[in-house]
């Protein structure tokens, strides 16, 4: 048996980069496996999720594009009821919403490309639920099939009648975000009139946690990194504790310049995601067993559309908007017109002879593609994260 080379050791444990695989050893058993024998009760899973299946890179990454289900985005509107401090969106901000032509392209696409494969959809916006009744609209147009969608929203209209409304569509998640306790996320995601949203959205939670899956967004950056233990205290205490919680880091853009020196440095960002799980786990919060996901992204995956009102279509959502990144167009008939096919995800998937090696490639696949264009690194430059990934792969102790 060939051990696979995306196998890296944390301690006693033994962790696969592709297949996710982690498993605590005995100290014995590490140095047997570190030698290349393999005690006989451990063959098995070994084969299964450590082993080497392909040394050919090309065959994984080929493997890793084939899915198993569709996964468009409609971005019905870029129209918002929030003035965040740091939205990337805020300097193209328009008050268009989806049109008929785009959403009947956007069904008809799916129907052309589903392939009796499962259909989950993402609404983004803007705020999505100020266009609710175009989002029943597509739903029901594409009900027959094996539909799903989430809603990526600010919570703050996500109530319990919304949400019972919508499942019956095929609602299935939501993400909402919350950056701190009051007096914190107040001063960062307020309406437009500046009113704060907390109390809004913690009651929605409050209810809804019970009737849909939420995935609870956490956006990072100095000026609320402190407040994040205080954030997961007052979830506890309001009895908000059926979410996933979800941080990340508030970056740079390229529209806006105001908010930027707030953000944390690439060199922390790792020991800043280590201490926000362990408090996490230390609060009672489950850890998601997916926090090392494939570096595979919708920006590799054509078929997975990211299409905007006008029916414009992105490599991803954080590009949405972006005139210079804009990879085709949606027709009416679900068909795609490239128009930029440097931007194609086969194009943009490119294994650097640096990357080869490495055994935390699968986590990465040569980097965030925005992150890469934001350190003027271009498009299709390498965006490599390997220290900061060392140190969080450490985090696979937790998930005991």
């Amino acid at each position: 048996m060939v051990l696979s080379k995306f196998n890296i050791f944390i301690d006693n444990f033994l962790f696969n980069t592709l297949t996710g695989y982690a498993i605590e050893l005995d100290p014995w058993e590490i140095e047997k496996v570190k030698s290349g024998e393999i005690p006989a009760h451990l063959k098995e899973v070994i084969e299964e999720g450590f082993s080497s299946t392909d040394d050919d890179l090309e065959k994984v990454v080929e493997g890793l594009l084939k899915k198993p289900v569709l996964e468009p985005t409609l971005v019905l509107t870029y129209k918002c009821n929030f003035d965040c401090v740091y939205c990337f969106q805020k300097g193209f901000r328009r008050e268009t919403s989806v049109s008929d032509r785009t959403v009947k392209g956007f069904v008809n696409y799916v129907r052309r490309n589903e392939k009796g494969r499962k259909v989950r959809v993402t609404f983004f916006g803007g705020e999505p639920l100020l266009e609710l009744k175009r989002i029943e609209e597509v739903s029901r147009a594409l009900l027959d099939l094996k539909y799903s969608f989430s809603l990526v929203t600010n919570g703050s209209m996500l109530t319990g009648s919304v949400v019972q409304r919508l499942s019956s569509l095929g609602l299935s998640h939501v993400q909402i975000t919350l950056d701190g306790p009051k007096e914190i996320h107040d001063k960062r995601r307020y309406y437009i009139d500046g009113r704060g949203s907390f109390d809004v959205i913690i009651n929605n939670l409050r209810v809804i946690q019970d009737m849909v899956k939420v995935v609870l967004r956490i956006n990072i950056d100095v000026n609320n990194l402190t407040e994040v233990d205080q954030l997961l205290d007052e979830l506890r205490r309001e009895e908000i504790t059926k979410v996933r919680l979800d941080p990340h880091f508030v970056h740079t853009n390229m529209f806006r310049n105001e908010w930027w020196d707030n953000v944390i440095p690439k060199d922390l960002e790792a020991e800043v995601m280590r201490k926000f799980w362990e408090s996490a786990k230390d609060h009672g919060f489950d850890i998601p067993h997916d926090i090392f996901r494939l570096g595979i992204c919708v920006a590799h995956i054509d078929e997975d559309i990211v299409v905007d009102p006008e029916g414009r279509i992105y490599p991803c959502w954080a590009f949405t908007g972006n005139p210079l990144y804009v990879k085709g167009e949606l027709n009416e008939d679900g068909t795609v017109k490239v128009v930029n096919p440097s931007l194609l995800g086969r194009n943009s998937l490119k294994i650097h002879d640096q990357c080869r090696s490495c055994p935390f490639l699968p986590l990465c696949m040569g980097g965030c593609r925005f992150l890469s264009v934001l350190d003027k690194k271009g498009y299709h430059g390498l965006d490599c994260r390997r220290e900061t990934y060392e140190k969080i792969a450490k985090l696979v102790k937790l998930l005991r």
